[in-house]
């Protein structure tokens, strides 16, 4: 009886020894599934946060390049519903000074250096960011329908910069894991840790369409040949002195003093320079670069520079482009205007490059620049007024028959210098 006592003691003691191991491993198990879940969790932040900062970086790249962009709609898309540049929509650029300011959305609270002006969802069902560019008083845009997958967000607004520094900008994007960037600057204080939510800002300056704007109004580093009529030159700048012509050649048969317009009271002889040495001997890219500040492949390669293709007629296709906001064309080859065309105006020019000889026979009346990389041939017996307003440069010779007058305008000069031109990402300013 002793013996069936010990061994009954012995297995109730082998229960007991089972039993604890059995709670040791449970508990074990239990641990190591904690730190799986804590793990999880931290992937999941992890995943969240990286989330937020590329759509914050995508929202900062997208409004740069809506600023170097054409006339949109309020869904920030070019067509036919398009009104207004995303730089003129937002932005008050003084022509004088450079200085930038944010414009034309009230927010609430309203901060003198802030506006918010665009917000975008990356969509599961489009599959592409959805954009929104309200005009008036700021409102976000609607939520998207709900999806399997994540479908993050970034809300821009443009800053002033620190310093008032003239010709630069601040853009901010804060990008959120929700479809509604508000959501994120709603709970960036609360304890709902379900959002995850990053700011960048990067500083973007105004690269000048036009460096160094011409004094004269007419320009040319070749020969001139004019007709019986000759060509109307006029200024009445007196920061320009009032002049009219600046060229290589020694003489310039059939300039007509009749034609000719400077400041009153100065003679019609100093406002025309002859035989420049320095015009006679630079190369094209030399002259290029006088006027420009840059070379030739970089200022093609400009953000806003948009390259204009037309066969024949050139006419319509550069009216066209101006109506979609183009403000920088670049024709690549011969540029033919052939019909009666309208192109700029006082307060939004238009500069044209053309890498090619230019031949116009029509009535133009193009407000802004034209600079032209060959020879030039303006004829004009339309009977319809042929009126460039603003500055032509002519890397070639010019040869003009009609009746053609080139008026000089400063204010549009400043408009090209000041206000027109590429917005650049700023090196070294990008911040998260």
């Amino acid at each position: 009886m002793n013996v069936h006592l010990h061994r009954g003691e012995r297995g109730a003691a082998t229960l007991v020894v089972v039993m604890v191991l059995f709670l040791i491993m449970a508990m074990m198990a239990a641990y190591a599934n904690r730190n799986m879940i804590f793990e999880q969790r931290i992937a999941s932040n992890y995943y969240r946060a990286g989330v937020s900062l590329e759509a914050a970086d995508a929202g900062a790249e997208w409004a740069l390049g809506m600023l170097n962009g054409l006339k949109i709609d309020q869904a920030c898309l070019a067509g036919n519903a398009a009104t207004d540049r995303f730089r003129d929509r937002y932005l008050t650029i003084a022509s004088t000074s450079r200085e930038i300011a944010p414009s034309g959305i009230v927010i609430t609270p309203n901060i003198a250096n802030r506006r918010s002006v665009a917000d975008c969802v990356r969509t599961e069902a489009q599959g592409r960011w959805v954009c929104n560019c309200p005009t008036g008083t700021w409102s976000a845009a609607a939520a998207p329908a709900s999806a399997s997958n994540m479908q993050p967000s970034f809300k821009v607004s443009l800053i002033s910069p620190v310093g008032n520094r003239a010709g630069n900008l601040r853009i901010e994007s804060v990008g959120c894991t929700s479809s509604v960037a508000q959501n994120c600057e709603a709970d960036a204080m609360s304890s709902d840790m379900t959002l995850a939510r990053a700011v960048v800002q990067l500083d973007a300056a105004l690269l000048s369409a036009l460096k160094v704007p011409p004094a004269t109004a007419l320009t040319v580093r070749g020969s001139i040949n004019l007709g019986a009529n000759g060509i109307g030159l006029h200024n009445s700048e007196p920061l320009s002195n009032g002049l009219l012509l600046l060229t290589s050649d020694d003489t310039v048969p059939n300039l007509l003093e009749a034609r000719l317009d400077t400041l009153p009271g100065t003679p019609i002889q100093q406002a025309l320079i002859f035989a420049d040495p320095g015009l006679g001997s630079a190369t094209p890219e030399q002259m290029f670069k006088l006027f420009f500040g840059m070379s030739l492949q970089r200022y093609v390669n400009q953000p806003a520079m948009r390259q204009i293709t037309c066969a024949l007629d050139c006419g319509p296709s550069l009216a066209a482009a101006y109506a979609k906001g183009v403000r920088l064309a670049w024709i690549n080859g011969p540029l033919d205007i052939l019909s009666a065309t309208v192109l700029g105006s006082a307060t939004s020019p238009m500069l044209i490059v053309v890498e090619g000889p230019v031949r116009i026979d029509a009535g133009l009346q193009l407000t802004g620049l034209l600079y032209a990389r060959g020879n030039t041939i303006w004829t004009n017996t339309s009977g319809l007024p042929a009126l460039l307003q603003g500055a032509l440069l002519v890397d070639g010779d010019l040869a003009v028959d009609g009746t053609v007058d080139i008026w000089y305008q400063a204010s549009v000069m400043d408009e090209l210098k000041n206000r027109a031109g590429s917005f650049v990402r700023v090196q070294g300013s990008w911040w998260n």
